[in-house]
C-alpha cells in the first residue's frame, strides 16, 4: 500500500494518460468501492464477516494483477471492497481493549508500509504491482484460518442511525481528502520535477513517523478524551494544509508534507475506536461500512476535480478548497461530539 500511494497516478501516467483522466479513474474506484463495500458491510453483520472479507480480498488480488498487466480500468476494483471494515469488527470481537488494540493494528500496518514506500528506490512500477499481488495472497492466506464466533444477525435495523448519522462531518474530510491526497505524487512530480525514486525516502518518512504516532494518539486520548485528541490535531494540520503550496522548495514542502500528514492521520484509531464503542457489535460492520460510504463518495469526486486545475497547471487552489472543507468538518465534529465521554 505504501509504494501504491506513491506510484499508481505516476504509472497511469507511463501509460500515457492525462491528468484529467487519472482523476477520473482515481473517482470511480472509490465510488465502486465504496459502494460495494456497504453491501458487503449489511452481508457481514447478517451473515458473519470473515467469508465476506476473503471475497474481498480475492477481488482485489484479481483487480491488482490485471492492473499489471497494463489495464489501469482494473484500478477501480483494487480497494479492498470493505475488507477493511469487516476486519475492524472480527478485531473489536476478539479485545478487551479494542482502542489499542486498533492503535497497534495501524502502528503495525503502517510500519511494514514504510517498506514499500521504499520500493521505487529498487523496483519499477510493474514489479512493484506484481509484489503486491503476493503480498495480497498472504493477507488471504492469513485471514482464512482466523476463527470467527460471531454468526451474524438477520435483522436490517439501524438502531444507532443517530449516532452513526453525526459522523457524516466525514462527507466534507472525505471530498477535500480526495481533491489532493490521492494526487499528492503527481503534485510533487509537477510542482518541483521529481521522480517517484526521489518522492520514496519522504513517503516513507511519513508513514513512519506516523507509525509512532498513531500508538501515541490513543495513549494522548486516554488522557484527554478522544474528541479532544482529533480536535487538536487536526486543527493544526489544517493550517499546515494551506502553507503546504507555497512552499519554496521540494525540501521544505516534504518537511510540511510529512508533520502534516501525521497529524491529520494519527487519530485514525481513535476515530475508529469512538465508532466502535459508540455502536452495539451486530451493527459495526455496517455502521463503518456507511461512515465509510458517507466519506468516499464525495472522495471519488476530489480526484476529478484536482485533476482538472492540475491539467490547467493551477497546484494552489485545490490546496485551499481541502483546507476550507476540513476546517468546516472540524468544527461541526466539535459541535456533533463535544459531550461524548
Amino acid at each position: 500500500m505504501g509504494a501504491n500511494t506513491i506510484i499508481i497516478s505516476l504509472y497511469f501516467k507511463s501509460l500515457g494518460l492525462s491528468p484529467l483522466t487519472i482523476g477520473e479513474i482515481l473517482s470511480l474506484s472509490v465510488i465502486i468501492g465504496s459502494v460495494i463495500s456497504l453491501i458487503f458491510s449489511f452481508l457481514g453483520d447478517m451473515y458473519g464477516r470473515k467469508k465476506f472479507a476473503i471475497i474481498s480480498r480475492s477481488v482485489t488480488t484479481v483487480s491488482t494483477f490485471l492492473l499489471f498487466l497494463g489495464y489501469p480500468i482494473a484500478y477501480v476494483f483494487s480497494l479492498g471492497w470493505g475488507s477493511g471494515n469487516l476486519i475492524f469488527s472480527m478485531l473489536a470481537e476478539k479485545s478487551n481493549n479494542v482502542q489499542r488494540l486498533l492503535g497497534l493494528r495501524q502502528s503495525l500496518s503502517i510500519f511494514l508500509s514504510v517498506f514499500g514506500s521504499l520500493l521505487p528506490l529498487l523496483l519499477t512500477y510493474k514489479e512493484i504491482l506484481l509484489l503486491e499481488v503476493f503480498i495480497n495472497l498472504m493477507a488471504l492466506a492469513l485471514i482464512i484460518p482466523v476463527e470467527e464466533n460471531y454468526r451474524g444477525n438477520r435483522s436490517f435495523n439501524l438502531k444507532s442511525i443517530g449516532v452513526i448519522s453525526k459522523f457524516s462531518t466525514e462527507a466534507l474530510i472525505g471530498l477535500g481528502a480526495g481533491l489532493v491526497i490521492p494526487l499528492m505524487s503527481l503534485w510533487f512530480n509537477l510542482r518541483f520535477d521529481v521522480t517517484a525514486s526521489e518522492m520514496s525516502p519522504i513517503f516513507a518518512i511519513a508513514e513512519l513517523s506516523l507509525a509512532f504516532s498513531s500508538y501515541l494518539s490513543i495513549v494522548i486520548a486516554e488522557k484527554i478524551g478522544e474528541v479532544n485528541t482529533i480536535i487538536y490535531f487536526h486543527s493544526v494540520a489544517i493550517a499546515l494544509l494551506f502553507i503546504l503550496p507555497f512552499s519554496p522548495s521540494f525540501f521544505v514542502a516534504s518537511i510540511v508534507f510529512v508533520v502534516r500528514n501525521v497529524l491529520m492521520n494519527m487519530t485514525s484509531p481513535v476515530f475508529q475506536t469512538m465508532i466502535l464503542k459508540l455502536v452495539p457489535e451486530n451493527e459495526r460492520s455496517r455502521a463503518n461500512g456507511i461512515v465509510n460510504l458517507m466519506s468516499s463518495i464525495p472522495r471519488a469526486f476530489g480526484p476529478s476535480i484536482g485533476g482538472y486545475f492540475f491539467n490547467l497547471g493551477n497546484l494552489y487552489f485545490p490546496f485551499f478548497i481541502t483546507g476550507t472543507l476540513y476546517s468546516l468538518s472540524t468544527v461541526l465534529f466539535f459541535l456533533f461530539f463535544r459531550k461524548t465521554s
